[in-house]
């Protein structure tokens, strides 16, 4: 069984509510780490995230909020299935999901990850320039075909054979919308302000390698797939995370190294996005299982009951 964490793009107001409202342990989880949120902001992120004068479909971008939720809503979400019996003999995370793949493996506290991911997102907004990302549906190859993509943007992740991402800032995103557009290709602005996996962000990178300095690191207890490598990592480093920051993300080549240790797959993101990812990936395999919980357009906990009942019956 390998559990799957999804990163910046995946968020939404109301995420994991339902998980809030009926399972303890998520909401007990998620008050833990809000306590820490208030600590450093002075804000709570429960209370933010859940208003009631929010709707699903309202932007979310600020990332002193966003970078938190993702993370405490994954980190939630996995202690409530492990609660239940439910553990990963390996795990995946894409972008900044893996800080949360890294607490389930041990390898990280929760409160240390998420000081840093706060410390983090305000580094970012301050010293990195504006932009954003764009998922592509087409072959990664039109990146090097098509000047005016890889002249306005960069390659920021190669999930499969017919999924990219691109980040740039927002001129020469404009520029490649409009390409697209023309030529009629699958294309989705991210909910994302920072252009994360290209240099756009370097400004920052000495200012977060110093603070990721100061997290203490513990070898992964269970396997550890890397998205920045696409292999196993026995060790992890605040330069490796740096890396998980800046570098192109490599997540189909992590679920073909990760598939060796199950063939049952949990998306644990907000969104289902990696659920999504590994279907088209493994589509030829036939003895593989991927699940999701969490969607902004289906409910929490059907996908939950039918979770438990594939997995936890006699």
């Amino acid at each position: 069984m390998v559990f799957m964490f999804s990163g910046q793009g995946s968020q939404y107001f109301h995420m994991g509510k339902a998980f809030y409202d009926h399972e303890p342990e998520f909401r007990e989880q998620m008050n833990r780490l809000d306590a820490v949120f208030q600590e450093l902001s002075g804000n709570s992120l429960v209370r933010y995230l859940y208003d009631e004068r929010r709707s699903k479909s309202d932007e979310f971008v600020d990332l002193i909020y966003t970078h938190p939720a993702i993370f405490m809503v994954e980190v939630a979400t996995a202690h409530m299935l492990m609660s239940k019996g439910i553990r990963p003999q390996a795990v995946i995370g894409s972008s900044m999901g893996e800080y949360a793949a890294a607490v389930v493996a041990g390898a990280l506290d929760a409160e240390d990850g998420l000081r840093c991911l706060f410390d983090q997102a305000r580094l970012l907004k301050a010293l990195s320039p504006p932009g954003g990302m764009i998922a592509v549906l087409a072959s990664p190859a039109l990146y090097d075909e098509v000047p005016v993509i890889h002249h306005h943007a960069q390659l920021a992740a190669v999930n499969h054979q017919s999924h990219f991402v691109l980040a740039g800032n927002e001129e020469g995103l404009d520029v490649v919308e409009r390409y697209l557009r023309m030529k009629d290709i699958t294309h989705l602005r991210l909910p994302v302000t920072v252009p994360f996996h290209s240099a756009h962000i370097d400004a920052a990178g000495e200012a977060v390698r110093e603070r990721l300095w100061q997290v203490t690191f513990r070898p992964p207890r269970i396997p550890f797939y890397s998205s920045v490598t696409g292999r196993r990592m026995p060790h992890l480093t605040a330069n490796y995370f740096w890396d998980v920051l800046r570098q192109p993300i490599r997540f189909g080549e992590a679920l073909n190294e990760a598939v060796a240790h199950g063939v049952t797959f949990i998306d644990l993101g907000p969104s289902g996005t990696l659920a999504n990812l590994a279907n088209a990936h493994f589509r030829t395999k036939r003895d593989l299982h991927v699940f999701s919980l969490l969607s902004p357009f289906t409910g929490h906990q059907k996908a939950l009951e039918m979770l438990y009942a594939r997995l936890l019956q006699p």
